[in-house]
């Protein structure tokens, strides 16, 4: 009863203001065959409630209406409503998306995976099952009394959705591939509502094309993922934390990355992220390295040029539940802010790291006399490898849409990027500049040197960066030929308003 006061009133209103479209949109997904209560109006307690849940305040859109389903039935249902009515939506996994536009649609339809977020561990065939709207930390807990965990988010505040079809970097990637290279089957609804199986043996084209390129071809409404056993399952445990460092080791650290990631290939259980952030509010500039070990083995050699870089002033590092390690990195970007994320790509060479760090100070200074400390902004410069043992995991698992194979033959590379977190759109504007321009001097810097790759990831890159065409000529050809087949009418191409859409 109470929706459909809220349908109605909402009816009333729109029509008033002459939006007579999203009205016919809405009710008509609200009238649709097991959707009646899923269907959250504005001004509802609901609509209102999912609204306050994204991550960023950035990506909070206010759409005509949020289309919350319960299983792949609603998804195909709500596809095939959407399709007949040319309504125009926007799709959110576990909302974790950055930037408007990234995971909800202003002028449109938000179908948000929000209560499809269970964990299901099948041991006669080692595969886990999940849902789109979850989150890793969740995903972790569920599969840690099986013995057995997944390639999945380094965050545990992530969502599942977007990190999977994006890519999905974890501590796992350079033994396994990304997280994408781990899903045995995705369960997809497609624009006309039929709800398929993609697997290397049943729509393998669309199977590989799902692999890193985001929300162009349908919905995924489960990832079946092959699970990566403890070595002691009855202590599913890894090894991680933070070296936290004195500012004046910045140079022995970024060495101290070079060296690790040219030897990835000798320790694929080890990981590493290390990154200056700038926080006033707590006293300034932090360098961290965050490192990990997912077999439990503790400071194994591969970070020994972390430790000898000397002036550790704490270290966090221990063994514990990969959820537990999962939400102490996610701490340390909570909820509430506005944000901005940018990427680049480069070869693993100090020049550009050092050269990134320092003019990261300089856009701190920038930042303050611009936006001011009492807008509660933060920034991270962040560092990790690309190394040739994450893409030949990924073209051992029957490759992905990523295109990275060919960048990798220059040899192994970093992936860059900066964050920036505010309090309000005014001051994120400003700032948004800042932190472009910031970003757009590095690339120059990498190119001046010829270091730089084209190659965006799409989990870090903002909107206006142009990420699926960095993935080469041939990788874009797969995607048009998939899109030419699942999706005729080019429903998520036309259609679709939220993620990066494949170049025309």
């Amino acid at each position: 009863m109470k929706l459909a006061v809220a349908a109605a009133v909402y009816g009333v209103v729109a029509a008033a203001q002459g939006s007579s479209h999203s009205t016919a949109c809405c009710l008509k997904l609200n009238e649709a065959p097991g959707l009646a209560d899923k269907v959250y109006f504005p001004d509802s307690t609901d609509y209102t409630d999912r609204m306050d849940s994204y991550w960023s305040v950035s990506a909070a859109l206010n759409p005509w209406c949020v289309v919350q389903p319960s299983n792949a039935e609603d998804v195909s249902v709500t596809l095939k409503t959407i399709a007949a009515n040319n309504c125009t939506f926007g799709v959110r996994g576990g909302g974790h998306g950055s930037f408007a536009g990234s995971n909800s649609v202003e002028d449109g339809i938000t179908i948000d995976f929000g209560n499809m977020n269970s964990t299901t561990y099948h041991p006669e065939t080692k595969i886990a099952s999940i849902q789109p709207g979850g989150h890793w930390q969740t995903v972790y807990d569920t599969l840690a009394p099986h013995g057995v965990v997944v390639t999945g988010g380094r965050a545990g505040t992530v969502g599942v959705g977007g990190f999977i079809t994006g890519g999905g970097n974890s501590f796992h990637s350079a033994s396994h591939g990304f997280a994408a290279d781990q899903v045995a089957n995705f369960e997809i609804v497609l624009a006309d509502g039929s709800i398929v199986d993609a697997n290397a043996t049943s729509n393998a084209d669309l199977w590989q094309a799902l692999k890193g390129s985001g929300a162009n071809f349908g919905l995924v409404t489960r990832f079946d993922m092959y699970t990566i056993e403890f070595p002691d399952p009855k202590n599913p445990v890894i090894w991680g934390g933070n070296l936290i460092y004195d500012l004046s080791a910045g140079p022995k650290v970024v060495d101290a990355l070079v060296d690790f990631a040219e030897n990835v290939h000798k320790d694929e259980n080890s990981s590493s992220i290390v990154y200056w952030a700038y926080i006033p509010a707590i006293g300034g500039m932090i360098l961290n390295a965050a490192i990990e070990n997912t077999l439990g083995e503790v400071a194994p050699p591969a970070f020994d040029a972390y430790y000898a870089a000397g002036n550790i002033t704490q270290d966090t590092t221990k063994v514990d539940l990969m959820s537990v390690v999962a939400n102490e990195l996610g701490a340390g970007q909570p909820a509430g802010f506005r944000n901005a994320w940018f990427t680049l790509a480069f070869d693993n060479d100090a020049r550009v790291m050092n050269y990134a760090v320092d003019k990261f100070y300089t856009l701190n200074e920038d930042l303050e006399n611009a936006v001011g400390v009492d807008s509660g902004f933060n920034t991270l410069c962040m560092f990790q490898p690309i190394s040739k043992s994450i893409v030949e995991k990924g073209v051992k698992n029957g490759g992905n849409i990523m295109g990275l194979d060919h960048y990798i033959e220059r040899g192994n590379g970093i992936m860059f990027l900066l964050t920036l977190a505010i309090n309000g759109a005014d001051k994120e504007a400003i700032a948004f500049a800042l932190v472009k321009a910031y970003t757009e001097d590095v690339d120059n810097y990498a190119k001046s040197l010829d270091l730089a790759w084209e190659w965006k990831y799409l989990n870090y890159a903002h909107k206006v960066q142009d990420v699926i065409s960095t993935f080469g000529e041939a990788a874009i050809e797969k995607l048009k030929a998939a899109s030419v087949k699942y999706d005729p009418r080019g429903v998520f191409q036309n259609l679709r308003r939220s993620g990066f859409k494949i170049p025309v």
